[in-house]
C-alpha cells in the first residue's frame, strides 16, 4: 500500500493525470537531497517534482534509491561550474587557437620575433576550431577499401557513390570536346557520418569550408534551434547533399555534448521524462531540444503539435520544425536522394529523437525516403515503447532503414541517463560495439556494463583508460601518420585515468574505429 505522504501527494496532483516525472532540478536544496539519502521517501512525494496520476500510482511507496540524489548533486554541481566552465572554455580556445594558427609554439616565437601574429579574434572564422577540433583536427574523408568477400564487415555493402569529377576535356584531335569518364568516390555511411557528426560541432564557416572545399559536397545550411524552456539557442545542426543537382544522399547532422557546457551535461544525465502516447515516455530534455511546446503529458499533440503552436522570438526556430522543412525541401528537389541523420553523444539523441517525431506526425513521404539514422556515443531517449515505436515507424521505408547505435568501449555518455527506479530508459536499434583496439561486434541489446555504477568493471575501465593512453601515443606507428595524436588529444585521455569513461566519449576514437575496426555478425 502508499504511504500516507504518498497518497496526499497523488490525491494532489492527480488533476494531471498521464505519465511523467519532472524532476526541478533548480529547486531542489541540500535538505532535499540529504532527506532522499536518508529518509527513503518516494521521490513523487517532494514538492519539487512534477508527476502524473498513473505515475503516483506505478512508483508508490518505493524508495527514490541513492542514484537520484546523487544525480541532484551532479546537477548542482553542473549549474555551478556553468559560467567558470564558460569563461575558462572560451580562454582555453583562443589559446589552443593561438597556438595553432601560429604554426605551434616554434612559430609563434618565430611571428612574435616578425611582429606577424595570427590573434584568433573572430571565433566563426572558418580556421577557427572547437576543443573537439583541436583533439582531432582531421578534415579528409577516407574513401571505402575494396569491397571484401570474407565477410569481416557488413558495412562494406553501405557507401555513397559521388562524383568528384567529370568535367568536359577538350579534344585537341577533332576541335570539339570531349567527356572526360566520370570518377566515382564511394565513401562508408559510417565515415560520412562520424565525420560530419564531429564536423557538427565547429561554427557555420568552418562548416561550410569542409564540406564545400574539403568533402567536395553541397553544404545546405547550418541552423540553430531555439530551447522555449532555456529561453536560448541550444540545438545546432547543419545539413548538406553530395551533390548540389541530383543528390543521393541528404544529411542531417546534429551538434552533441560540448565537453565544457555544463548544460549539455546536465541534459544528460537528468533523468525527468513525460509520455508522449502511442511515442511512449521520452526524456524531457531532449524533447526540449527538439521544440517541446507545454509539458502536457495527457495530451501529446498539445505537447508536440504536429506544426509550432508557440511562436519563437523574431528571427528564432523551433529545431524539429526548421529541419524537418529543410527536409522536406531537400527531397523535393532532389528525387532519388535519400535521408541520412547522424549525431554524437547529445546529438546522437537528438538523431534518434528526429525521426520519432517525425512517425508521431505521420510525416511519410520524409520517413520512406529515411535510410540510417547512425549515431555515436548516444545517451538514452525514451522507454521500451519509445523504442518499438521508433522501430515500427522507420520499419516502413522504402529505403529499409537502419539505425545504428556506435558505442566505444567505456563511454560514459551511452551509459547515461543512468539506470535508476524512477526511470525507464533503454537503448534501441543495433548496437556496434567497439573494444579498445576497434575490434567491433554488433550486439542484439545494450552495450557491456550498462550500469556505470557496476563495482565489476571497475579495473577494466581504469585498464582500459591506461591501454588507451598508451595506443593513443604509439597507433601511428602502426596505422600511419594520419593517426598520430596532438598534446591535446593525450591530454584527454589523461582525464581518462581519473574520470574513467569520459575520455573514450572523444570522437578521435569513433572516428579511428570505422576506419580501422571491423565488426563481426550479430550476437544474439
Amino acid at each position: 500500500m502508499m504511504t500516507t505522504g504518498a497518497a496526499a501527494s497523488g490525491q494532489s496532483k492527480s488533476k494531471m493525470g498521464g505519465e511523467k516525472l519532472i524532476i526541478r532540478s533548480e529547486k531542489v536544496r541540500l535538505v532535499d537531497i540529504l532527506s532522499m539519502l536518508l529518509l527513503r521517501r518516494p521521490i513523487t512525494s517532494y514538492a519539487f517534482v512534477d508527476a502524473g496520476e498513473q505515475t503516483v500510482l506505478d512508483v508508490g511507496d518505493a524508495p527514490c534509491g541513492p542514484l537520484v540524489p546523487l544525480i541532484q548533486a551532479m546537477l548542482k554541481f553542473f549549474a555551478a561550474a556553468y559560467w567558470p566552465a564558460k569563461v575558462f572554455g572560451v580562454v582555453l580556445e583562443f589559446l589552443l587557437n593561438f597556438v595553432a594558427l601560429n604554426g605551434g609554439l616554434l612559430g609563434l616565437l618565430w611571428n612574435f620575433f616578425r611582429c606577424k601574429l595570427v590573434i584568433p579574434l573572430d571565433r566563426g572564422a572558418p580556421d577557427f576550431r572547437t576543443v573537439i577540433g583541436m583533439i582531432d583536427g582531421r578534415t579528409e574523408l577516407k574513401p571505402a577499401p575494396p569491397a571484401t568477400s570474407d565477410g569481416g564487415d557488413m558495412r562494406q555493402l553501405q557507401v555513397l557513390d559521388v562524383v568528384v569529377s567529370g568535367e568536359a576535356a577538350a579534344d585537341l584531335e577533332s576541335g570539339g570536346c570531349a567527356a572526360t569518364p566520370l570518377v566515382v568516390q564511394q565513401y562508408l555511411v559510417s565515415e560520412v557520418t562520424v565525420m560530419a557528426s564531429k564536423l557538427a560541432y565547429e561554427n557555420p564557416a568552418y562548416v561550410k569550408n569542409v564540406v564545400n572545399n574539403v568533402w567536395k559536397f553541397n553544404f545546405v545550411g547550418f541552423y540553430n534551434g531555439w530551447n522555449k524552456f532555456l529561453k536560448e539557442d541550444t540545438t545546432l545542426a547543419f545539413v548538406m547533399t553530395d551533390m548540389a543537382k541530383d543528390a543521393s544522399a541528404v544529411l542531417v547532422a546534429f551538434r552533441g555534448t560540448e565537453p565544457l557546457n555544463m548544460k549539455d551535461w546536465s541534459t544528460d544525465v537528468e533523468l525527468s521524462w513525460m509520455g508522449m502516447g502511442d511515442m511512449g515516455n521520452v526524456h524531457v530534455g531532449f524533447l526540449k531540444a527538439l521544440g517541446l511546446q507545454e509539458e502536457d503529458e495527457k495530451n501529446p499533440a498539445r505537447a508536440f503539435p504536429k506544426e509550432a503552436a508557440a511562436a519563437a522570438p523574431k528571427g528564432k526556430f523551433f529545431a524539429y520544425y526548421q529541419l524537418r522543412q529543410v527536409v522536406r525541401e531537400q527531397l523535393k528537389q532532389h528525387p532519388n536522394a535519400r535521408l541520412y541523420v547522424t549525431g554524437h553523444s547529445l546529438g546522437g539523441a537528438l538523431a534518434a529523437l528526429f525521426p520519432a517525431l517525425l512517425a508521431l506526425h505521420r510525416e511519410t513521404e520524409i520517413l520512406g525516403r529515411l535510410r540510417a539514422v547512425t549515431t555515436y556515443g548516444q545517451p538514452r531517449v525514451g522507454d521500451a515503447k519509445f523504442v518499438e515505436f521508433l522501430r515500427a515507424g522507420t520499419a516502413k521505408a522504402a529505403s529499409a532503414t537502419r539505425y545504428d547505435r556506435v558505442v566505444y568501449r567505456y563511454d560514459v555518455v551511452p551509459r547515461v541517463p543512468f539506470t535508476a527506479p524512477v526511470a525507464r530508459f533503454v537503448h534501441g536499434g543495433t548496437c556496434v560495439y567497439y573494444d579498445g583496439w576497434y575490434d567491433g561486434k554488433e550486439l542484439a541489446g545494450d552495450e557491456p556494463d550498462p550500469n556505470y555504477f557496476d563495482p565489476r568493471y571497475v579495473l577494466s575501465k581504469y585498464g582500459n583508460a591506461v591501454g588507451d593512453l598508451a595506443k593513443g601515443a604509439f597507433l601511428w606507428a602502426r596505422a600511419g601518420r594520419d593517426y598520430r595524436e596532438g598534446f591535446v588529444s593525450l591530454f584527454f585521455r589523461c582525464i581518462g585515468l581519473v574520470f574513467p569513461g569520459l575520455a573514450s566519449h572523444s570522437l578521435r576514437d569513433y572516428v579511428d574505429a570505422v576506419r580501422l575496426g571491423r565488426v563481426a555478425p550479430k550476437q544474439v
